[in-house]
């Protein structure tokens, strides 16, 4: 699925050719992540919780598989964005301090290669297994994790 992007985010471009992310920030707000739904409402309430003003919008989809698992973008007025980087990275180095769920943060680094073939670790649950070529989901449990040589290269490999 070759989707147009915005050359300045990355962010790709919604029906009427126009970069959402950029549309936003550009009326005062700052991003702060993108990810799924559940993630990004979990990081709004906690957002809310300490007065702050996020907002939520959801990314056009750049792959076949994100037309049913948007990603979406979480936004805080850019004079709430250092408050807001700094409690999400005071909550999420509590979690890392959780012997089990830095070792979880560090199979989401080391990403997974399912063209290479073989067995690979599940980044969520850890679980060992071999996907099969039609759909790679962690018998464990669950988690999707594509279609062989359907990736999309990284954001950050675009930049």
């Amino acid at each position: 699925m070759d989707v147009p992007s915005c050359p300045t985010c990355n962010t790709p471009f919604d029906e009427s050719g126009a970069c959402v992310t950029c549309r936003t920030t550009g009326q005062g707000l700052a991003l702060l992540s993108r990810s799924g739904y559940a993630s990004v409402r979990e990081m709004m309430e906690l957002l809310e919780q300490q007065g702050l003003a996020p907002e939520i919008e959801q990314v056009p989809p750049r792959r076949p598989e994100e037309r049913a698992h948007p990603l979406w973008n979480i936004y805080v007025p850019e004079k709430e964005a250092p408050r807001a980087a700094e409690f999400l990275r005071r909550d999420w180095a509590e979690l890392l301090g959780n012997p089990d769920a830095a070792r979880a943060a560090e199979r989401g680094i080391q990403g997974v290669d399912l063209d290479a073939g073989g067995e690979i670790e599940c980044p969520a649950c850890g679980h060992c297994f071999t996907p099969s070529t039609v759909q790679a989901e962690c018998p464990d449990c669950g988690l999707t994790l594509g279609v062989a040589a359907e990736a999309t290269p990284d954001e950050a490999e675009q930049k």
